[in-house]
């Protein structure tokens, strides 16, 4: 039987600045919370291109 591997924790490399928007750990960007943006940009980071 194979394992299923747990979706990583994507909200993990963003802190909130004082406007509740987030900001990235890795490279500093501010990230909208709305919509998809955080896993958009959490999967730039992932690919072999991001930063």
């Amino acid at each position: 039987m194979a394992t299923e591997e747990a979706d990583p924790d994507v909200m993990g490399i963003f802190d909130t600045d004082a406007e509740a928007t987030l900001v990235c750990r890795v490279c500093g960007a501010l990230v909208s919370r709305a919509g998809e943006y955080a896993q958009a940009h959490w999967a730039w980071h992932e690919t072999p291109n991001g930063a």
